[in-house]
């Protein structure tokens, strides 16, 4: 049973909208699509290797939890999956790396050789897992948990050619994963929690999981603001007519402000005021901009002339805001 799913990590449709306004000349274009590209790629993996949960049975009381982040006072915890069963729990590190891999145990290194031959240094996940590994100890001694605590390391792709592994360290290929989970379960043969006690635990987990805060990006210069037309690259909507319109394509739609809220909540701030959704909607009535904001009916605080609303999550999907039935 999947007690928590994964989500789409909220990067991408930061990094996604950064990069719908900024010019492709900018300094930082080129960083911000690779780090796009490795965001993508991780949570593609991470997908693939959801579905192989799937092609297998498991014979005892058990519950998934995806992406769990764990924020402490000055560290946090974020692990790819949680699987906890009845006789022990597993964690997995997820990576979706190419190349030559190689981890160093004594300098606790972890590096990739490309195919140009280059040798890149990268965060040892080995070092990751220990870390989880020994909070979630932690975690199980403070409710009397008898559960044991293993860790694995999935790479997804097959062009991960591991050349050294970590010592004593589960390694495997995301293929590989049914034959692990197999070898588990015939070591761990013996349930050492009831399947209400195991809920128990894993519905504990599951409380303690938080949404990562989001780092706004500094915006440059060049960062273009207003409602961009989807069909035409960075061309600004004028609103007539109670509809949104492109002049270059003709392409319209009444809503098509709530895209660039969404935006804005990811690059600007999660609030917004009448002046500054005209400023960024490019909008020159005050009445206009407040009769649209106030039929998403987002939260908001203060009186009418000094409002602050709140632009929640899920502003860009369309289906899921309560919308009134006055128009303009």
């Amino acid at each position: 049973m999947i007690l928590k799913e994964r989500s789409e990590p909220p990067e991408i449709f930061q990094l996604t909208s950064l990069l719908q306004r900024i010019p492709a000349h900018h300094s930082s274009f080129p960083q911000w699509t690779e780090k796009l590209r490795r965001i993508t790629a991780g949570y593609h993996g991470e997908q693939r290797v959801d579905s192989l949960w799937h092609d297998f049975t498991i014979d005892c009381p058990h519950y998934f939890i995806h992406d769990l982040f764990i924020q402490k006072p000055q560290s946090s915890h974020q692990i790819d999956t949680v699987l906890v069963t009845s006789r022990f729990v597993l964690l997995l590190e997820i990576k979706s790396i190419v190349g030559l891999l190689n981890f160093d145990s004594q300098l606790r290194q972890f590096s990739r050789t490309n195919k140009d031959g280059s040798i890149e240094g990268m965060r040892n996940p080995d070092d990751q897992l220990r870390r989880h590994e020994k909070w979630l100890q932690g975690f199980l001694a403070e409710h009397n948990c008898p559960l044991p605590v293993i860790g694995a390391i999935v790479f997804t792709y097959p062009s991960s050619i591991v050349q050294k592994k970590a010592d004593k360290r589960l390694t495997i290929q995301s293929s590989g994963l049914p034959f692990l989970l197999d070898q588990l379960l015939a070591v761990h043969k013996k349930d050492l929690l009831t399947k209400e006690m195991t809920f128990e635990i894993a519905n504990s987990l599951v409380s303690l999981h938080s949404n990562k805060s989001l780092r706004w990006p500094l915006l440059p210069s060049t960062f273009q603001t207003g409602v961009l037309c989807p069909e035409c690259t960075g061309v600004k909507m004028i609103y007539v007519q109670r509809r949104w319109r492109c002049e270059n394509c003709s392409y319209s739609h009444p809503h098509a402000h709530l895209e660039a809220l969404a935006q804005y909540r990811v690059l600007v701030s999660p609030t917004i005021t009448n002046r500054q959704f005209r400023d960024f909607t490019g909008l020159s009535a005050p009445s206009t901009a407040s009769k649209l904001l106030r039929n998403l009916a987002m939260p908001f605080r203060g009186s009418f002339k000094d409002r602050v609303y709140e632009i929640p999550a899920e502003i860009g999907r369309t289906e899921r805001i309560s919308e009134r039935k006055d128009s303009i």
